[in-house]
């Protein structure tokens, strides 16, 4: 059981402390409904919900979760049916008749905007909402509040660091099967590399860095060896990256039973992937 500590008035505060932690994002279900419900147009609400409900595998997860893509392809798909939506409503012979709601049909509620400009803006928008409601879900004088008072609100941090791209990522990913509430997702997502975790891990991380940018892995050495794993050596570690190095070290260096290599991939440069593209279209 965690007890609040008390804190001396000349203790230095914590203003940053640099450290993103994948969680979800923080506040109950009931919060949300009630940050949500006066956010106009309707739409904004239903984007955020939708990130909202991404984040809660963000325990599981963590960064293989594609929330920037997510959340651009949502948008996406809401322009689309706010071009495609019925000018005016037909009548029906009995008003009495209850249609369906736009949640029920499984649509955006596009009510309210007039101009495509909103649509330009929309990510934007949604991520500032987000976070918005992670400070005021955060609120309070609980511990964390107390250690780490100018932070950004953890849940909100981790889409933000997503977003970003970066010239060098090290990692000792996890392996073996991914966790059972998060399975369904990663194989939908990485459908070539199913099977074991640290395989995803690498396959993610292309889109995270920038053109010839640097991957350092240690991990299990199987993906390297195995012949069930010939796909994502050819369609992952070749395709999407060049291989620099690889030191092949067996048993004992990390404190669990798994044969382990440490190894370093560049991914291609934007000229390669035009060509490479090009030819397999052929």
């Amino acid at each position: 059981m965690y007890q609040a500590m008390d804190f001396k008035a000349d203790r230095p505060r914590i203003a940053q402390t640099n450290i993103v932690c994948a969680e979800p994002m923080p506040g109950e279900r009931a919060l949300l409904d009630e940050f949500v419900t006066g956010l106009h147009p309707p739409v904004l609400g239903q984007l955020v919900r939708m990130v909202f409900d991404k984040m809660q595998l963000a325990g599981e997860a963590g960064s293989l979760l594609k929330i920037e893509a997510d959340l651009a392809d949502a948008v996406a798909e809401a322009k689309e049916q706010w071009l495609t939506r019925p000018k005016a409503e037909q009548l029906t012979l009995w008003p009495e008749a209850k249609r369906p709601t736009v949640e029920q049909l499984g649509l955006f509620d596009s009510s309210g905007i007039t101009d495509e400009e909103f649509w330009h803006h929309a990510e934007a928008r949604v991520l500032d909402l987000l976070q918005a409601y992670a400070r005021h879900a955060t609120n309070g004088t609980g511990l964390q509040r107390q250690l780490f008072a100018d932070d950004a609100a953890r849940g909100f941090a981790f889409i933000d660091l997503c977003q970003k791209r970066f010239d060098v990522v090290l990692m000792n990913p996890p392996f073996g099967d991914a966790s059972i509430p998060s399975k369904g997702y990663i194989e939908e997502v990485y459908f070539d590399t199913k099977g074991d975790v640290y395989k995803a891990f690498v396959e993610c991380f292309q889109d995270r860095l920038v053109s010839r940018g640097f991957l350092g892995i240690i991990s299990s050495r199987a993906g390297f060896f195995l012949r069930q794993s010939s796909d994502w050596r050819e369609r992952v570690v070749l395709r999407l990256y060049r291989p620099l190095l690889l030191a092949d070290f067996g048993q004992g260096v990390l404190d669990a039973m798994v044969e382990t290599a440490a190894y370093v991939l560049q991914t291609i440069s934007e000229e390669e992937d035009r060509d490479l593209t090009l030819r397999s279209g052929h």
